[in-house]
């Protein structure tokens, strides 16, 4: 703890090791082949889903665009595959408790077959619990569902929640097979997510098997790309859960947008209420504006040194904020992310700065008070 304050990490990452997937068919077992640029191309079902230095992405503070050779997954943090060497570095960051999501998974949204898509999401919530079990009052697993079959995403969203005890399930903002999230076939998804009391997390990834907004644009330039995927991703996101009537029709639904930063959130709620008076008829009935849906059951992750926090805070809610170290990836901070969110909260009151380093993600993640 932090000065007596709980600290939770809402959006860590793993690095999933070749082993997750020994339970898989042959022929749904995520294989690997590295280009001369040392650049690992990994394919399921012949499907190519995956693309970096995998080593890289679990090594924070990387430059992933300078001239390299191969670096292999074996040269990763070890606590991006290893949860012992994982609890090392949390205590290292003074960091309690942490909610886990995927690298090379955050690719699957991009499978084209069903089949593929259930196993292998199945076989990596059963890897993620393993990992977890290793300090289930520590370590806690975001779900993979398959969004490719939506009766398969609501069975794999029940057995995480009741067998896996997962706190949360994670679904990508992009189009999945040709399908928005909010295309009508996944209704019965945000019924049983409601039901069951399970979080959803809205994260972004960056792949080309899943072409984010603005890639007929600019399609090379990862810098734009990348910076562009994530926010607009979200802001549309957003959106959509709300202007198509997902959070009207399901009031006790929790989501949280991740890995975009904040400071989109004000400006995007603001333009979104203008947008009522004019158009409302244009969507389902709305009983509230959007940043009314917002306040009642959405949260957004902010980046440990993004220095608009203080600053936005009375806009979103000081309740509705949660941080996120994205480690072990090649974009995040260790050691020091912990540091860095220290000093960017510390202008704000201690209350208020205790919501932000961990309230915040237990209320939205259902956890308990550490016993």
């Amino acid at each position: 703890m932090h000065n007596e304050m709980r600290v939770l990490d809402g959006d860590g990452h793993v690095l999933e090791p070749w082993s997750a997937w020994n339970s898989l068919p042959e022929q749904y077992r995520p294989t690997s082949v590295t280009d001369a640029d040392g650049l690992d191309h990994v394919l399921v079902g012949g499907q190519e889903v995956f693309v970096a230095r995998l080593g890289q992405m679990g090594q924070p503070g990387t430059d992933v665009g300078a001239p390299s050779g191969p670096v292999p997954m074996e040269q990763a943090r070890a606590g991006a595959y290893d949860p012992v060497a994982r609890l090392t570095d949390m205590d290292s960051e003074g960091i309690d408790e942490v909610v886990l999501y995927p690298t090379i998974g955050l690719g699957f949204w991009g499978i084209r077959d069903p089949k593929a898509a259930t196993a292998v999401a199945r076989a990596y919530n059963d890897w993620l619990a393993s990992y977890c079990a290793a300090a289930p009052d520590r370590l806690y697993g975001a779900a993979m569902v398959p969004f490719q079959d939506p009766v398969a995403a609501v069975n794999e969203l029940r057995r995480a929640r009741d067998e896996l005890g997962f706190v949360s399930a994670f679904v990508r903002p992009n189009p999945c097979v040709g399908r928005t999230i909010v295309d009508p076939s996944n209704d019965r998804f945000w019924e049983e997510a409601e039901s069951l009391g399970m979080t959803v997390a809205i994260h972004e990834g960056f792949q080309n098997a899943v072409p984010p907004l603005g890639s007929d644009r600019t399609p090379t330039n990862v810098l734009v790309l990348h910076a562009c995927s994530h926010t607009l991703e979200q802001m549309l996101a957003c959106a959509q859960l709300i202007g198509l009537g997902i959070l009207e029709r399901h009031p006790a639904l929790r989501f949280v947008f991740l890995e975009a930063g904040g400071g989109w959130a004000p400006y995007w709620l603001e333009r979104l209420d203008h947008q009522v008076p004019s158009y409302h008829r244009y969507a389902p009935p709305m009983s509230l504006l959007p940043s009314e849906y917002f306040a009642r059951q959405c949260w957004v992750s902010f980046e440990v040194d993004e220095p608009t926090l203080p600053a936005l805070t009375p806009f979103i809610g000081a309740s509705r904020i949660v941080w996120g170290s994205d480690y072990p990836h090649a974009d995040s901070t260790f050691p020091g992310a912990t540091a860095e969110l220290f000093e960017t909260i510390s202008i704000l009151d201690d209350d208020i700065q205790r919501r932000i380093l961990g309230l915040n993600a237990a209320e939205l993640y259902g956890l308990a008070a550490p016993g």
